[in-house]
C-alpha cells in the first residue's frame, strides 16, 4: 500500500511538471510573434523609396497664326442641257435645201434657217385662203347692203317702232362676220404652214445628230435628229448639305470652273439648287450658269471651286493638331495639356478656328492619351518663341 501511494504521487509531479513545460513554451511562442511584429512594424516606418520621375514626352509644336479667311468649296460637276430638242419640222414635204449649219456637231445662229421643205403646195393653200377670205368679205358686204335696204324700208312703212332682228338681216350678218373670221383664220395658218416650210429655231445651238438630206420626203412631227441651246447649257454639281450650310445660302454665289479634260477656266454663277436630296448619294444638285457656255459640250466633267462668305479674323493651323473633331494638345508651362476649340473651316490640309490660347503653341505629333499632364520636350523649340 505504500508502495502504491509513492507511485501516485511521483506521477501526479511529473504531470505537473510536463503542464508547466507546456506553459512555458506557448508563452515563449508568444513572446517571439510579438517580437517579430515589432521588427516587422519597425521596418515598415522606414521611408519609403520616391516612384521614378516619368520621362518628358517628345513632342512638335506650332503657333497657330491670326488669318482672314474665304470660304471654298470644291465640287465636281457635269455639264448638262435642260433637254435635247428634237429636230423636227411642223408641215410635211420634200426637203429642197440643206444648211451646212445642220451637220452634226455644227453650230447655228437663232433663226438661221436648217432646211427648206418645197413650199409650192403651201403658197397654193395660202391662195386659196385668200380667195377664200375676199368671198368672205363680199359676202358680208352684200348682206350688209341689204340689210341697210330693209332699215330704211323699214322706217317708211312703220315710222316709230323699232326694227326686228330678223327685218335688220342680225343673223344673216352675224354668219357672215363669222365666215370672214374663219377665212382670217384659214388665211392666217396657210401662212403659218408656208412660214413653216423654212425649219429654224428662236436660239443659238448646236447641233448633236441630224438625218436631214436633200431630196428626202419628212412627214409632220417625225424626229430626224437633235439640237441643244448653248446658252441653256448649265453645270450640275452635288454638294453634302453640310457644306452648302457653310456657305450660308448658295443661289448667286460665284464660281471657277474648270472643264476636267480640256483644263480650260470660266466663271460661274449658282442659279438654284436642287428641290430634294439624291435617295443614293445624300447630295443635293447645285445648278451653276456658266459665263462661257460655247467652251462646254454636254456630258463633260467640271472642276468647281464655289466661293463662300468671308469669315472674321481667326487662327490657322495645320490639320494634324486636331486629336480629335475639336479638341488640340497644347503647351502650357512645359506640359501636355488639352483644350477644345471651334472649328470654322476646313481646307486642305489646314483648319481654320475660332481665337483660343495656346500657350506655348499646338502639339503636331501623335501623343498617348496617358501624356496629359506630363513634361513636354519641345524638340522645335524655336517655334515656341512668339
Amino acid at each position: 500500500m505504500q508502495t502504491s501511494s509513492r507511485d501516485n504521487t511521483q506521477t501526479d509531479s511529473k504531470n505537473g511538471w510536463v503542464g508547466w513545460l507546456q506553459i512555458g513554451a506557448i508563452i515563449a511562442v508568444i513572446i517571439l510573434a510579438m517580437i517579430l511584429t515589432a521588427v516587422l512594424s519597425s521596418g515598415g516606418d522606414a521611408p519609403r523609396q520616391a516612384a521614378p520621375e516619368q520621362p518628358a514626352t517628345p513632342v512638335e509644336i506650332a503657333r497657330p497664326t491670326p488669318h482672314d479667311h474665304q470660304i471654298e468649296i470644291a465640287l465636281t460637276g457635269t455639264v448638262s442641257t435642260p433637254s435635247d430638242i428634237s429636230l423636227s419640222p411642223q408641215v410635211g414635204g420634200r426637203v429642197i435645201e440643206v444648211s451646212d449649219a445642220v451637220r452634226a456637231g455644227a453650230f447655228f445662229e437663232a433663226d438661221e434657217i436648217l432646211f427648206r421643205i418645197d413650199p409650192r403646195d403651201y403658197q397654193v393653200a395660202v391662195s386659196r385662203a385668200q380667195a377664200g377670205l375676199a368671198d368672205a368679205r363680199s359676202a358680208l358686204d352684200q348682206l350688209t347692203a341689204e340689210a341697210e335696204i330693209n332699215q330704211a324700208e323699214w322706217r317708211r312703212e312703220y315710222p316709230g317702232r323699232e326694227i326686228t332682228p330678223l327685218a335688220a338681216r342680225e343673223p344673216q350678218l352675224a354668219a357672215a362676220r363669222a365666215a370672214v373670221e374663219a377665212a382670217q383664220a384659214d388665211l392666217a395658218q396657210a401662212r403659218l404652214n408656208l412660214e413653216r416650210t423654212n425649219i429654224r429655231f428662236p436660239f443659238r445651238g448646236r447641233v448633236i445628230e441630224s438625218r436631214i438630206a436633200t431630196g428626202q420626203l419628212v412627214s409632220a412631227g417625225q424626229s430626224y435628229g437633235s439640237v441643244y441651246d448653248i446658252e441653256a447649257l448649265e453645270v450640275v454639281a452635288p454638294i453634302p448639305p453640310a457644306d452648302l450650310a457653310r456657305l450660308d445660302g448658295a443661289v448667286g454665289r460665284g464660281t471657277r470652273l474648270v472643264i476636267s479634260e480640256t483644263g480650260q477656266a470660266q466663271s460661274g454663277e449658282i442659279v438654284r439648287e436642287g428641290a430634294d436630296l439624291n435617295a443614293r448619294t445624300r447630295f443635293i444638285d447645285l445648278f451653276i450658269t456658266p459665263s462661257s457656255p460655247d467652251q462646254l459640250r454636254p456630258g463633260q466633267f467640271v472642276d468647281v471651286t464655289v466661293t463662300g462668305p468671308d469669315l472674321d479674323a481667326g487662327l490657322l493651323m495645320p490639320g494634324s493638331a486636331l486629336a480629335g473633331l475639336n479638341q488640340v494638345r497644347i503647351v502650357r508651362n512645359d506640359q501636355i495639356e488639352e483644350v477644345e476649340i471651334d472649328v470654322l473651316d476646313r481646307q486642305g490640309n489646314q483648319v481654320f478656328v475660332a481665337p483660343f490660347d495656346f500657350a506655348q503653341g499646338v502639339i503636331l505629333t501623335p501623343v498617348p492619351g496617358n501624356a496629359l499632364g506630363r513634361r513636354a520636350n519641345i524638340l522645335n523649340a524655336d517655334e515656341a518663341r512668339p
